[in-house]
Parts: structure tokens; sequence; C-alpha cells
């Protein structure tokens, strides 16, 4: 492998046609009027208000993103501002669904404790103390936060098609269709990066790999409560076909440049309930 870290070796994605292009509001084009008639069930709304609280969380996270080396890369930088952007429209079109259900978004709702365990407590360090830890890591970090966004992509695109399958709802499979349809450029620019970035240096599979084995998922889940993430993980990868599921994604995982098996199954471990 080289050590480039060129963005002349990224892929296609046409990132001024992104940003040029990228989704704002939408919620007035949203059939909310459906749900006076046929309104969702309890557990599809709270899936909907966990998955608002997920899609808004992309700014804590770009926080953090943006205090370390990825920030010096200018191509990455303006996909991830775009990104955070159009991600903010989506919550708030499940938070209008929500709220045309009468139930009120998880913004407003006290949060109770998050999850103790070791890695759940290094992963909530603040972004002075993340600062301080990239210093030695230098650009291949970039490679890091790339595949982790892969990843959250495909935890993200399992959640939303069990929700369509679940809910038996037209109006909703076509507001979540809607969401995935601008989230497949988000897939496309991080699997484009993870993949050349991992072909490219093997510094940069070691320092993924290290992380990939301290995650938490989905991203912006560790700033979350411990009942809704179990919620979470019970509903998408609480059964069968969520296990079956599971080990898709871990597979996945374990077929990227550079990493393997162990990998995998500690991303499939880390789904379950």
């Amino acid at each position: 492998m080289t050590t480039s870290s060129s963005a002349g070796n990224a892929g296609a994605f046409d990132i001024r046609e992104f940003t040029r292009t990228a989704q704002g509001n939408f919620r007035s084009e949203l059939d909310l009027a459906a749900y006076e008639s046929a309104p969702l069930d309890t557990a599809t709304l709270e899936m909907l208000r966990y998955l608002t609280r997920l899609e808004s969380a992309t700014m804590e996270h770009l926080r953090n993103l943006l205090v370390t080396a990825t920030h010096k890369d200018a191509r990455v930088t303006a996909f991830l501002v775009t990104w955070a952007f159009e991600k903010f429209w989506m919550a708030d079109a499940l938070d209008a669904v929500v709220e045309a259900n009468g139930m009120p978004r998880m913004k407003t709702v006290p949060e109770g404790s998050p999850r103790r365990s070791a890695d759940e407590i290094v992963q909530r360090s603040g972004p002075v103390r993340r600062a301080l830890a990239a210093v030695g890591l230098g650009a291949p970090i970039v490679c890091t936060h790339m595949t982790f966004g892969l990843i959250d992509e495909w935890i993200l695109r399992t959640a939303y098609d069990r929700v369509k399958q679940n809910s038996g709802s037209p109006a909703l499979v076509a507001t979540l269709e809607r969401i995935q349809h601008i989230k497949t450029r988000h897939e496309a620019f991080f699997a484009d990066e993870a993949d050349w970035r991992l072909r490219d240096s093997t510094r940069a599979v070691r320092q993924t790999r290290a992380a990939l084995l301290t995650a938490v998922w989905p991203i912006g889940a560790v700033e979350r409560a411990a009942a809704d993430r179990d919620m979470f993980e019970r509903y998408v990868f609480g059964d069968a076909e969520g296990l079956a599921a599971a080990e898709s994604i871990g597979s996945r995982v374990a077929g990227l440049p550079g990493l393997d098996a162990r990998v995998g199954q500690a991303t499939t471990r880390k789904l379950l309930p």
C-alpha cells in the first residue's frame, strides 16, 4: 500500500453537484393529513422519535470530527457540512410525522441516563479531549471517520427498512423512502472515501480497526438514554430477521479493505440487544 492522502485518489462522487443540489426543507410535501384517519402505533412513533435524535445528532458528531485532521480536507469538509444540512431537514420531516400523530418530539422530552460501560465513557469525551487525543493520529483519522459514516448508513438503512416493513402506512413509507433516497448520496460518498483510504494506507487501516473495536452504534447513540437505545436494538435487531441483518452488516464491515472477521463480528455484537 502507498501512504498518499491526495484527494485525487477519490472516487467519482461529484461533490460540487452534491453541494449545489442539497435537499432542504420538505415538510410541506409530506402527507401529514393521512395520519388523522390512520394514526401510527406507539412502537412506530417511538422508533421515529428516536430516529429524529440520531439524525439530528449529526451536529454533535460534526463538532467532534472538525477538531481533528478531518477539517483540513476541503473536499470532505464540504461534504460534511452539506450532509449535516440534509440530515437536519430529514430529522425535521420525522418530527413532523411524530407531531402529526400527537406525540411530542424527543427534543422536548427529558432523556434518561446513558449507558456507563468503559467504551461508552470514552466515546462521550468532549471535543477538547478528542482534539488532544487526535493530535498524533494525523490524516489517517479521516479514513476512520469515513468508514464510521459508511457503517452508520448501513445501520440506519436497516432501521428505516424495519419501520417501513412494520408500519403498514403508505404515507409513512413514502416519507421514509424519500429520506432513504436522500441518504443514498451520503452512503455513496462514504463508500468511495472509505474504500480508497483503506486501500491507500496501512496506518489508516490500523487506526480504523482499533476504533471499530470500541465503537458505539449508531453514531449519536452514545449520548442517548439507555432505555431508548434498548428499544432501538430490540426493534431493529431483536428477532431472527434482525440478527440476520446485524450479521450482514458485520460481514460487510469484514469485507472492507484491510478489515477482517474479528472487526465484523465485533460490529455485529454491538448492534444486538
